[in-house]
């Protein structure tokens, strides 16, 4: 009932370009933070949208989102090293996930982020949350989450373009 409300909502806003990628830029970016589920079914829906407009909103609503994420996962530090403190057995998990993120770090996340249809909320909390002392910085952070959008956005486009989907109707007949 609710995702056959959203989809008639997406519709009805489908021919208004601006309009569309305001609510696939908000889309994206509560889905960053929230919503465990992929973003690429809009990279399919509003044809009068450019592509390369929508690559862009869900580049900036990565980025956006993942800023959110980001401070949330300084907020954490603090009571993370108070739980490992009283549970001996998962400062063993903390240890590797702060290893794992170190090691990686922007090229990890932006590689892991690039794949479509991954889901990216658990990827970005875990970079976020186990980033040890700063080793990843805000902005490039989030540059990082931006390029990683577009990139996964091109992806999906070429792919779609291989088994001739059109994303976007160069000539609106409306």
């Amino acid at each position: 009932m609710v995702l056959s409300g959203l989809m008639d909502f997406l519709t009805g806003i489908s021919h208004d370009p601006i309009t569309y990628s305001i609510v696939f830029f908000l889309y994206t970016v509560a889905a960053t933070v929230v919503l465990p589920i992929p973003v690429e079914a809009g990279l399919f829906l509003s044809p009068s949208t450019p592509i390369a407009l929508k690559a862009l909103m869900l580049g900036l609503g990565k980025a956006a989102g993942s800023t959110l994420v980001f401070m949330l996962g300084w907020k954490l530090e603090n009571p993370l090293d108070r739980i490992t403190a009283k549970w001996g057995w998962f400062k063993a998990f903390v240890d590797l996930m702060q290893r794992f993120v170190s090691k990686t770090s922007y090229l990890g996340l932006f590689i892991i982020l690039s794949i479509p249809l991954m889901v990216d909320t658990v990827p970005l909390y875990i970079f976020a949350v186990f980033n040890k002392e700063g080793t990843m910085k805000l902005q490039y952070f989030a540059l990082t989450n931006l390029l990683a959008g577009m990139v996964r956005a091109a992806i999906v486009i070429w792919v779609a373009y291989q088994f001739g989907i059109e994303l976007y109707d160069p000539i609106p007949t409306s």
